[in-house]
């Protein structure tokens, strides 16, 4: 009876090998979004079951939505147009050089793309972007050039009560030099943290790419959390994963102007 278990046990996780590596290797090979030469950008999504599929995202003309705090400017939600396959696809005209973020509604439902692994949070929502690399837009992409070092470190804050997390960077060469540095701080707006600038503003690229160029000094950039009642940012403080709320409470109160001096 063992002999008879134990073979239907290897066979079971045979199986279950053998469609795993189905689902691995005979995944759709999508390229989406595509940046072609000519800086137009072709976007893919395989739904072929789905009955709509739509575009969204900040290279997309705007249209006036409401929202809680008053009425505002939004992206088009732009309709893909689907082939025999079950490809929606989706091509814009030239696009000017910039970092663009973007999402996808399958039959009404917002998602991210999931054949682009590259996205960043914002506030509690999540979206894909891609890189329009010319012109200045090029200081936003890793270069050939010494980099620097991008780092996490945790303060004392007796102005607020609590020990903090903010986000430094320091210029290729920094640990070894000995010398003294200028200091930028980069305050973050709102519903962001001490990752905004990180993620979102492309800190890091950018001043390795200028130092490189000689377009600015060597120095240390500090980027701080302005929510103060956060020791971080969600999911990195002492509160774990939960949900990111914008305009959180003690938002532009004066409280952490008074606390500045903590950080510096």
């Amino acid at each position: 009876m063992m002999k008879y278990t134990l073979f239907y046990l290897c066979a079971l996780l045979s199986i279950l090998g053998i469609q795993a590596q189905e689902a691995l290797f005979n995944a759709q090979n999508i390229n989406s979004p595509e940046v072609k030469s000519d800086q137009s950008v072709v976007f893919r999504i395989y739904a072929p079951q789905a009955q709509e599929v739509r575009i969204t995202g900040d290279f997309l003309p705007t249209e006036k939505v409401t929202t809680p705090y008053g009425e505002a400017d939004a992206p088009i939600k732009a309709l893909m147009t689907k082939d025999q396959n079950g490809l929606w696809v989706y091509e814009t005209p030239a696009l000017a050089p910039e970092l663009y973020s973007y999402s996808v509604i399958v039959d009404g439902y917002e998602t991210t793309d999931p054949n682009n692994p590259f996205y960043i949070r914002d506030v509690a929502s999540t979206k894909n972007i891609f890189l329009v690399a010319q012109d200045f837009a090029a200081d936003y992409a890793v270069q050939d050039v010494p980099h620097g070092t991008l780092a996490h470190r945790w303060y004392d804050a007796p102005g607020l009560g609590m020990d903090r997390r903010l986000t430094i960077y320091t210029p290729a060469g920094y640990e070894q030099s000995g010398q003294e540095y200028p200091v930028l701080y980069l305050l973050h707006g709102a519903g962001g943290d001490e990752e905004a600038w990180m993620t979102l503003g492309r800190t890091a690229q950018i001043m390795d790419n200028l130092i490189a160029q000689g377009q600015a000094k060597p120095m240390i950039v500090v980027m701080p959390n302005g929510n103060v009642i956060q020791d971080a940012a969600p999911g990195a403080g002492h509160l774990g994963y939960y949900k990111p709320q914008f305009m959180i409470p003690g938002t532009m109160n004066g409280q952490y102007e008074a606390s500045f001096p903590d950080i510096v």
